[in-house]
């Protein structure tokens, strides 16, 4: 996004509090990492990076009105926004919101942030399944009723590009919206379930669809968090070729025992594209030990080694990574 708009679209939607300033609720978070991979990863020199900062300002204009802006910065040099939204907000069980938003496809995609997660690196099935931090312009509905909640959006979609990971956009590329939603289900205290779905043209020339599907489930106690989430997508591609496809899974669980927090994770995907980027077919799998020390309630510490293994194909490419960060 150019860095110029970014500014001038936050600085406009943060104006709007000033007549409400006591109703507004400002935040951030701040993390780096060290990466040191084995000899055919990406990083097998030991690297410090992927610097992320950002600011979130939120509150309510008037009784029935709010907005949200969450700014960052993903290096030294590169200014983005995660979301910038107004909406209208009369009752839990009815929100509408218009702008930049962050897609409400499964869990991990709107609490991915540091200090939200245990895991360090996106899960292999949602690396490869949208765009890191996905959001679109558009409208958004949500709100929830007893156990129920539900998301139902309309917003430019995904473009066409090599693979899902790299199709965000903010402007649309063909004349086609693209439409989703997520069904979600609260089970008492500890239990939520959901299942998502999105669907639209990605293609210049509006022929062809993108269809992406998930179910994603959590239990969350005082002492253990247990998340899953199950993706898969059907890309429809051009004659004379077949369709590509994913389809993936993770878990990942944590215990808490005082500051310390054990961490383990088993992730797969299978992406198959016979059209895009000179032709795709990955068969991954990867496990996660790792380990969160909590500092106080907004200073942590983060460690994770991945083995990672490709079908077929003898890598030497686990990685070791480090995350310290803090949130405010």
């Amino acid at each position: 996004m150019n860095r110029k708009h970014a500014v001038i679209a936050a600085a406009a939607l943060l104006a709007l509090a000033l007549p409400a300033r006591s109703e507004v609720k400002y935040g951030g978070y701040l993390s780096f990492e060290y990466i040191k991979g084995q000899a055919e990863s990406s990083h097998p020199r030991g690297n410090m990076e992927n610097l992320l900062v950002g600011f979130l300002a939120a509150g309510q204009v008037g009784q029935k009105f709010g907005f949200a802006v969450e700014a960052r910065t993903l290096s030294v040099s590169s200014f983005d926004l995660a979301q910038a939204w107004a909406g209208y907000l009369p009752a839990e069980a009815f929100t509408i919101k218009v702008g930049l938003f962050l897609v409400p496809f499964g869990t991990w995609n709107r609490a991915s942030r540091p200090h939200e997660t245990a895991l360090i690196r996106t899960p292999l099935n949602l690396e490869y399944l949208y765009p890191a931090s996905w959001r679109d312009l558009g409208i958004l509905v949500e709100g929830q009723v007893g156990v129920l909640s539900y998301a139902a959006y309309l917003g430019n979609g995904l473009a066409e590009s090599d693979g899902l990971g790299s199709g965000q956009q903010f402007h649309d590329n063909n004349t086609d919206k693209a439409k989703g939603g997520r069904v979600g289900l609260v089970v008492g205290q500890a239990i939520r379930a959901g299942v998502s779905y999105y669907a639209g043209k990605y293609d210049d020339q509006d022929m062809r669809d993108l269809i992406l599907e998930g179910a994603d489930l959590s239990w969350v106690t005082a002492q253990w968090e247990v998340h899953g989430e199950y993706t898969k997508a059907t890309i429809e591609n051009p004659q004379p070729f077949e369709k590509g496809t994913t389809e993936g899974y993770s878990i990942w669980a944590t215990m808490g025992f005082r500051s310390f927090q054990p961490i383990g994770s088993f992730q797969k995907v299978k992406y198959a594209d016979p059209y895009h980027g000179g032709g795709i077919d990955i068969d991954r799998s990867r496990w996660t030990a790792g380990l969160r020390y909590v500092l106080s309630s907004t200073l942590f510490i983060k460690a994770e080694y991945d083995w990672n293994k490709e079908k077929g194909t003898a890598l030497k490419d686990n990685q070791f990574q480090v995350q310290l960060g803090l949130s405010f």
